[in-house]
């Protein structure tokens, strides 16, 4: 359809559309770029928290809203900035128009709140519009089943837009504007010290993303590595290069960063009887926080404990589940601990030298802090660390990660 290069694809998060001004700023930033002759699709978020306040508002309606109408609620913040956005070019002479889930013909899966894209039906229209200086802005973070319904992408969904269209349309780079100018190497609001990563490949950013790191939708860079597209992250507030997330990072750099989630909880059941029946429940029964519970749960045989961890949005439906289950197994205890933070060290040098686990884990052990490993793969270390002493750790763990640059 077109050439690499030939067109532009800029995506555009809430924090960068979170006002009227904000809007402006990014059609003048948009506009300088048209008067170059670029060819622009743009794809925006809704405004700063407009998704959140949707929801909750419809929470105040219903404490257990059909999914198929929170999506087609939560699907008009991003049209709403589509709109914006387009007068906004239009006032300063730019040739733009919107599109949505329907112009572009969107067909998504069935799977309301978090629907995966199948293909576009009608993107042709979209590309005869984009002549050198005109911009297609399109909603992000939705799309439409076959019969026609909204669906939404799941949170940060229009990452996953952006970086479809950036394949539908032939190109090999996808801008990623947000609020923070690059990938650190941890949170620079937590540590100042943090380092910009110029360069993290496409396993390593995935781990980050699952794992405590918002920046970008993990889906949304599975679909850049099958397509191989770059996705350059930068600052909307800024002129600043950013990160390149791509094929080949940095191996020089032997462990990229760390990421929190702050957002876990932990159950512990203790004096299990039948350790037998405990691994066969969890293998029979496909509860929804399961599926994220499978990549923390532990048995420990000896003392008969287990440890299951789960988002704490997740809790309505975890509690009654393993209060149950540590009933069936006789179990003597179980307790239950959201004040855990879910810290992951993430680099390739992990796959390359697996006694860098070792350094992080031994110098939080000489400083006395209680870190429990969750899990350690190939390129990444998940601990959990009570919220108490979580800031020392972090320091810790980033000193040495700084050590091994």
């Amino acid at each position: 359809m077109f050439k690499p290069g030939e067109v532009l694809i800029q995506k555009y998060g809430g924090s960068s559309m979170a006002s009227g001004e904000r809007i402006q700023r990014v059609a003048e930033r948009i506009a300088e770029l048209t008067r170059n002759g670029k060819r622009l699709v743009v794809v925006v978020s809704a405004m700063g928290d407009t998704t959140d306040d949707l929801i909750s508002l419809m929470r105040k309606i219903s404490h257990d809203p059909d999914p198929r109408e929170l999506d087609q609620l939560m699907a008009t913040g991003e049209m709403i900035s589509c709109s914006l956005t387009v007068g906004a070019l239009q006032k300063l002479g730019v040739m733009a128009k919107s599109y949505n889930a329907f112009n572009l013909g969107i067909r998504t899966t069935e799977k309301h709140g978090s629907a995966e894209i199948t293909n576009f039906e009608n993107i042709t229209g979209m590309a005869k519009f984009i002549e050198p200086g005109c911009v297609a802005v399109v909603a992000g973070f939705q799309g439409m089943t076959k019969t026609g319904d909204l669906t939404t992408l799941g949170r940060g969904g229009s990452d996953i837009t952006a970086v479809a269209l950036a394949r539908e349309l032939g190109q090999k780079v996808c801008e990623k504007y947000t609020d923070e100018d690059g990938i650190y190497s941890a949170d620079p609001r937590l540590i100042s010290s943090a380092k910009k990563i110029w360069h993290i490949d496409y396993e390593e950013m995935d781990m980050l993303s699952r794992y405590g790191n918002g920046i970008l939708h993990p889906r949304s860079i599975a679909y850049a590595k099958d397509a191989s597209i770059r996705i350059h992250v930068r600052s909307s507030f800024t002129r600043e290069e950013g990160s390149i997330v791509g094929p080949d990072g940095d191996p020089s750099i032997p462990v990229k960063s760390i990421s929190c989630d702050k957002k876990q909880a932990v159950v512990t059941i203790e004096g299990i009887k039948k350790n037998k029946k405990a691994e066969s429940d969890f293998e029979k029964y496909e509860p929804g926080f399961l599926i994220m519970a499978k990549e923390w749960r532990t048995l420990d045989d000896i003392t008969g404990s287990m440890r299951i961890g789960f988002k704490i949005s997740d809790c309505f439906e975890a509690l009654p589940f393993l209060w149950s289950h540590a009933a069936g197994l006789d179990a003597e205890e179980m307790i239950f601990n959201a004040h855990l933070w879910v810290i992951s060290i993430v680099g390739s040098g992990l796959r390359r030298n697996p006694t860098i686990a070792d350094i992080f884990l031994h110098a939080l052990e000489k400083e006395q802090i209680n870190a429990v490993l969750i899990e350690q793969d190939e390129i990444r270390l998940t601990l959990a660390i009570t919220a108490e002493q979580s800031g020392t750790a972090l320091n810790i763990l980033h000193s040495e990660l700084t050590n091994l640059r």
